[in-house]
């Protein structure tokens, strides 16, 4: 992790540590989405899924090549708390902090300002999480669940923080009842993280023209039968990436990220879940925008 990226997570996690005490008696459901579409939307008319085994082949065939490959803890040797690292702490304490604020019954006074300061402390939490996966590498806890409830997480987490941001959102699903083994934990923090990344992208770009919408981010959930597997994708029509740094778009380097730290630590984090699935991160750039993918193979 860059240096500027750690001292972007101290600064946004000492602004918002003080929020623990006032804003725990209201949740989110002001700013709830409707259920996860059936129906496939957002993606350009160029990008076409393939659901053959030899596609899934084709796109793990570098996974176990890839840079920074994580040496996974193995569970349960997870280091006492006074060993792990600060951030993890951190992290571990928002987590519980966003779980008891979640607990209440909803508040229908709940303001605007209340709504975006929980919203923001969800992003915040994520983002130390991130910053905790890339510094203690842990194997993933798999456990067998359908698609949708990894849908209806990633909506859940990150229809907000696009509402806010004023970009639209959608998440589409093939097959809401293919059943995989993942840790959906984890993979609900790294897609959710890729678009708390992708707003900091969207709102630090000085391409960016002022309009009504600031862009468009839609999730595609993609399973795969013959050699089992759940396919992610995000596109965004307006994210602009450079020939160069897609090569080493998941590294989290300062030369690609000094406008946006942020972004570096949350796409580096997300892409560590999917290797340490045995899966692969990639992205592919269109004639306009580009998509985001991550494979997960199904663990027996």
């Amino acid at each position: 992790m860059s240096e500027s990226a750690g001292d972007q997570v101290a600064e946004m996690l000492g602004t918002h540590l003080d929020f623990t005490e006032e804003h725990q008696d209201s949740t989110d459901d002001a700013l709830e989405e409707p259920p996860v579409a059936q129906a496939r939307e957002g993606l350009p008319r160029s990008f076409r899924m393939r659901h053959d085994a030899h596609y899934v082949d084709e796109l793990m065939s570098q996974a176990a090549d890839s840079p920074g490959r994580p040496e996974l803890i193995v569970n349960g040797d997870r280091p006492p708390a006074a060993a792990l690292p600060p951030v993890w702490l951190i992290a571990d304490r928002l987590e519980s902090i966003v779980a008891h604020a979640s607990a209440g019954r909803a508040s229908a006074a709940a303001s605007f300002i209340e709504q975006s300061i929980r919203v923001e402390l969800g992003r915040v939490t994520r983002l130390a999480r991130a910053a905790a996966i890339l510094q203690l590498r842990e194997s993933p806890v798999h456990e067998s669940v359908f698609a949708h409830e990894i849908a209806d997480g990633i909506t859940r987490a990150a229809a907000p923080v696009a509402r806010i941001a004023g970009i639209e959102f959608d998440v589409s699903i093939d097959d809401r009842i293919f059943e995989i083994a993942v840790d959906p934990a984890a993979v609900i923090q790294g897609l959710a993280g890729t678009v708390d990344a992708l707003v900091e992208l969207l709102l630090s770009s000085p391409r960016r023209q002022p309009a009504r919408s600031a862009g468009r981010i839609a999730i595609s959930l993609q399973s795969v039968k013959t050699r089992p597997a759940l396919i992610l994708s995000l596109f965004c029509p307006t994210l602009s990436v450079s020939g160069g740094q897609i090569d080493r778009f998941f590294r989290n380097l300062e030369e690609d990220y000094r406008s946006a730290p942020a972004a570096g630590v949350l796409f580096a984090a997300a892409a560590q879940t999917v290797r340490a699935h045995g899966g692969r991160a990639d992205i592919k750039q269109h004639a306009a925008g580009a998509t985001i993918t991550y494979v997960y193979p199904h663990t027996a």
